[in-house]
C-alpha cells in the first residue's frame, strides 16, 4: 500500500468511529415468504453475511445513505413504523450508549476452544454422534496420518495450495485471507500439522502453542476441493489437532473465531467437535438489534437466523417460536439438543406480539 493508500486508510478508520453507512433492504424471509424491511446500519461486512441467509432473493435495496452514530436514536425514531427491525454494528465505546435501548446486543465475532482435560475418552463424549464416529474410526483403522512441519516449503505449498484455495471457494466475496508475510510470522513461532491422505498431503492446520493451549490458527484444504472434505480431510484436520494436544498436555485447543449464527458452518463444525463459546474480549463493535415490535416476522427471522447474544453480560441462544403456546418439556429437550454448547446459560425464546420472552435454562 503505498503513502496515499495508508492516508485513507487512516482516515476511514477515524471517520468510522463518528460515521457510518445504513442500508435500508426488504425481500421475502427464506421460512415463509414474509416481507421483512431490515435496516442495516454498519462499516462491516455484517450485512453482506446475512442477506442470503435471510431473504429467498436479493432484497430490494430501498434506500443508503450515511448517518451520524450519535445521531442513530432518531433515525430509528423516525423509521419506527416502518421496519421490521434494525442491525446495527457499532464501535464498542457506544456500548454503554446503546445497550439500554437496543433490544438485543451480540458480537461480529464470538470464541470457541475444546476443554482437554479427562483423557482422550472423555473428550470424545462431548463429540457429536458423527463426530465421535469419525474418530472412533480413525483410532481403530486410520484412513489418515498426520505428519508435523517446520519446513519451509511446506508453508509454502499450505498457504498457496491449501489456505488460500480454500477460503476463496468456501467464503467467496467474503474471503478475507491473510497474507503471505502474516501467516509466515505465525509459521515460524509454531508449526503445521499436515494431513495426509497415502503419500499425499492433503489438508493442513496452522498450529502455536502458547500459556498451555494450542491454537489453531487457520486450516486448508488442498485445491479447495470437494471430494478431499467429503472423504474427511477436514474432519482428519480437528481429529489431529486434538491428539497432538493431548500428547503435548495441554488444557485446551483454541478455535478462534467464528460467526454467532447457530447455522453459521464455521459455527456449527467447531459445535461438533465439542466446542466451548466464550465472549471476544478483543472485539472492537457491538451488534444491536432494535426491534420495533415482536410480530411474526420478527419471530419468522429468528427462527431461520438464530443468533447468540448477551443478557447480563451472559451468552444465551436467540430463537423465534411461532406458537402461541409456551415449548412444552419435549420441545424443551428439542430445543437443548439442537443448540447446547458449553458456554451457553441457555435460550431465550420470541413470541409474535408478546414482550415477555421465554427463556430455557441448558441444564
Amino acid at each position: 500500500m503505498g503513502f496515499m493508500g495508508k492516508v485513507k486508510c487512516k482516515i476511514y478508520q477515524v471517520a468510522s468511529r463518528y460515521v457510518t453507512r445504513a442500508t435500508l433492504v426488504e425481500g421475502k424471509l427464506r421460512n415463509g415468504g414474509d416481507a421483512f424491511r431490515c435496516l442495516f446500519v454498519e462499516n462491516t461486512d455484517l450485512m453482506d453475511y446475512m442477506l442470503p441467509r435471510m431473504y429467498e432473493e436479493f432484497p430490494a435495496v430501498l434506500k443508503k445513505w450515511r448517518i451520524l452514530i450519535p445521531s442513530l436514536q432518531k433515525v430509528l425514531k423516525d423509521y419506527s413504523n416502518s421496519i421490521d427491525m434494525c442491525v446495527a454494528v457499532l464501535p464498542r465505546k457506544y456500548e454503554p450508549k446503546f445497550r439500554r435501548s437496543a433490544h438485543f446486543r451480540s458480537q461480529t465475532l464470538i470464541c470457541s476452544c475444546i476443554d482437554m482435560s479427562g483423557g482422550w475418552g472423555e473428550i470424545k463424549k462431548r463429540f457429536q454422534h458423527n463426530k465421535r464416529q469419525f474418530s472412533n474410526k480413525m483410532d481403530k483403522n486410520p484412513t489418515f496420518a498426520c505428519r508435523v512441519s517446520k519446513d519451509p516449503k511446506d508453508f509454502d505449498l499450505f498457504y498457496n495450495e491449501m489456505y488460500a484455495p480454500h477460503i476463496r471457494k468456501r467464503f467467496e466475496n467474503l474471503a478475507d485471507l491473510d497474507s503471505y508475510s502474516q501467516m509466515k510470522d505465525s509459521f515460524l513461532r509454531g508449526f503445521l500439522l499436515l494431513i495426509e491422505e497415502g503419500d499425499k498431503s492433503v489438508a493442513g492446520v496452522l498450529c502455536e502453542i502458547q500459556n498451555e493451549t494450542l491454537f489453531a490458527r487457520r486450516t486448508g484444504i488442498l485445491h479447495g476441493d470437494e471430494i478431499y472434505i467429503k472423504r474427511g480431510a477436514a474432519s482428519a484436520e480437528y481429529y489431529f489437532t486434538l491428539k497432538v494436544a493431548l500428547e503435548n498436555g495441554l488444557a485446551k485447543v483454541d478455535l478462534l473465531r467464528s460467526r454467532p449464527f447457530f447455522n453459521d458452518g464455521v459455527y456449527s463444525t467447531k459445535r461438533k467437535w465439542g466446542a466451548m463459546v466464550y465472549p471476544d474480549r478483543q472485539c472492537e463493535s457491538w451488534v444491536f438489534f432494535f426491534i420495533p415490535e415482536y410480530s411474526r416476522k420478527v419471530a419468522s427471522f429468528f427462527e431461520i437466523s438464530p443468533v447468540i447474544v448477551y443478557r447480563d453480560d451472559k451468552m444465551y441462544g436467540l430463537v423465534g417460536w411461532n406458537n402461541e403456546d409456551p415449548p412444552s418439556e419435549r420441545d424443551e429437550r428439542e430445543f437443548s439438543q439442537k443448540y447446547y454448547s458449553p458456554g451457553l446459560e441457555g435460550l431465550v425464546l420470541i413470541q409474535p406480539h408478546c414482550e415477555d420472552l421465554i427463556q430455557i435454562s441448558f441444564k
